[in-house]
């Protein structure tokens, strides 16, 4: 493994990183990026009586958009699978801003008798100045002010759910969306800007919530060319599927999602859960253990020279997370811990994030190697292995990635190392 010195960090302040360096001693400088890991335990739980309610809403027929053709057709499949797995489920078609707004506050009434909630959301989802919405099917929307009055917002969904012990919510929400394309081409012929960006923008969960949208913030999701988009397909099959946990189980959502669309589609979750939740449980089960507590989004999946890519990971405090690039030819380069914003997000959480328009960005430059870059990181609890121990976890560790597993540990308690990476293309 090399270090290599061209790294697509064009910065708005200059990013200057070490020439390239071969053999052993580019495997000891690279090696410094390994740390231990401490595994976090769960506490898993018993389904038993849990009082399990799902709303569950497939938007298809746009009045002033036409028609998308599966919406419909995954809240059925969504809503069939959850009653398998022993929800109550209300599902609906086609809500108009009125519908919409009384299925919303059903939900709210439901909420402090309930052990866990799920909302599943097909359909036209829109976001402005950083806020989502979810777009019902009579909506207009002629200019960027009748969002907020025609749609109805994922945060007043949230706060309802927040009420309950354990929520879920699925958004499938983020398709080619032609009211954010014709927003955006009438802001930019008249000069200004509307504050829209397309696809959905990332949130922050409270408690034990996990929100999971069908593609990485600001990225547009696949309709499916089938009955079904990939995400609702994916999701129904899996979460039958016994003593899955359910962060395990979205990872294996993501899994066939990026497979169904080459790459191009990529779910992400956003979660500070605590406890285990499985949608199914056979009697004799034993908790499973999700040793990576992280959550990592690296987006857009496809990006050409010049466009910036942003990085977003959520770790446990204790976590000191060191991020690097691995190019299509095993070529590493470190990316300066400065060049993150760090939030406090609560639950031992923290979040690390360069986005467009920090001040470091990462700019992708024509000398960048073209193909599937992978940037992740190595997470410590602050203890260094020793200089044998590095140059092992990194072998095994570039093992796993070459056959695709992005996330993982290696080793065992009480030392193990935590890794996790995401994928995507400069073209």
């Amino acid at each position: 493994m090399t270090v290599q010195s061209s790294f697509f960090c064009g910065t708005r302040s200059q990013c200057a990183v070490p020439g390239a360096v071969s053999g052993a001693k580019a495997a000891w400088l690279s090696a410094f990026a390994v740390f231990w890991f401490a595994i976090l335990a769960l506490t898993g739980g018993a389904v038993a009586a849990e009082q399990r309610f799902a709303l569950v809403i497939g938007n298809s027929g746009y009045e002033k958009i036409g028609r998308l053709a599966n919406p419909a057709n995954d809240a059925d499949l969504v809503a069939k699978s959850l009653e398998a797995v022993g929800f109550e489920v209300a599902v609906h078609y086609d809500l108009d801003e009125e519908t919409m707004g009384q299925a919303l506050d059903d939900l709210a009434d439901r909420a402090p008798e309930l052990d866990v909630a799920v909302l599943y959301f097909a359909g036209h989802g829109i976001q402005k100045d950083g806020e989502n919405y979810l777009i019902p099917v009579d909506a207009q929307l002629r200019s960027p002010t009748a969002i907020e009055r025609e749609t109805v917002s994922l945060r007043s969904f949230m706060e309802v759910m927040e009420e309950v012990p354990i929520s879920l919510l699925f958004l499938d929400a983020c398709r080619n969306n032609p009211f954010a394309e014709e927003l955006l081409t009438q802001a930019s012929s008249e000069g200004r800007s509307a504050g829209i960006t397309r696809g959905l923008a990332p949130i922050r969960t409270v408690g034990d919530m996990l929100v999971t949208f069908a593609t990485l913030p600001n990225s547009v999701a696949k309709d499916g060319s089938g009955q079904n988009s990939p995400f609702a397909k994916s999701l129904a099959r899996h979460m039958k599927t016994p003593d899955a946990e359910v962060s395990v189980l979205m990872k294996r959502v993501t899994r066939d999602v990026m497979a169904e669309t080459d790459g191009d589609q990529r779910p992400q979750q956003l979660s500070q859960m605590q406890t285990e939740f499985y949608f199914e449980r056979t009697a004799a089960s034993a908790p499973v253990k999700d040793d990576l507590q992280t959550l990592l989004a690296v987006y857009p999946g496809s990006v050409t020279v010049g466009e910036e890519v942003s990085v977003l990971a959520d770790v446990p405090r204790k976590c000191l997370p060191n991020f690097f690039n691995i190019s299509p030819s095993s070529k590493v380069t470190p990316i300066p811990a400065q060049f993150f914003k760090t939030v406090e997000l609560g639950g031992g959480q923290v979040r690390y994030e360069i986005s467009p328009g920090s001040r470091y960005g990462l700019i992708v430059q024509d000398q960048d190697e073209k193909g599937a870059n992978r940037i992740g990181f190595f997470c410590s609890l602050g203890t260094a292995l020793s200089d044998d121990m590095k140059r092992e976890v990194l072998r095994r560790i570039n093992g796993q990635l070459a056959s695709n597993e992005l996330s993982g540990t290696i080793g065992s308690a009480p030392e193990a190392v935590a890794y996790h990476f995401a994928e995507f293309k400069i073209n």
